[in-house]
């Protein structure tokens, strides 16, 4: 077998439907060891980098949907998504499962 590269071979998590994303809006929030065991788990939601570096974690990391439905919250993935940095793969997958992600990327052009 040839040679995949790593975000090809990585099972990533989708979630099964966006209003299930009802994850914490505001405040200071620490993610579990294996979602984010960087050292630097607190997030301040109500820092803009902070807040988006913790939905990139969650999305790349999480092991199953009951993580996305506890970290993520609908509106706020709907208002980052145009701006998260993700793996293509990642990415390809949510918007092929909720193409009004991919229409968020499409107004913000």
């Amino acid at each position: 077998m040839g040679y995949l590269p790593y975000g090809d071979r990585k099972p990533y998590v989708v979630a099964d439907t966006l209003a299930a994303l009802t994850g914490p809006t505001r405040g200071v929030v620490t993610l579990p060891p294996h979602l984010d065991w960087s050292g630097r788990a607190n997030y301040d939601l109500g820092r803009p980098a902070r807040l988006a570096g913790m939905y990139k974690v969650v999305l790349i990391e999480a092991g199953s949907v009951e993580d996305l439905n506890a970290w993520l919250d609908r509106e706020l993935l709907l208002r980052l998504w145009p701006t998260l940095w993700l793996p293509p793969q990642l990415r390809r997958r949510w918007e092929e499962r909720f193409p009004e992600l991919a229409a968020t990327r499409t107004a913000a052009a």
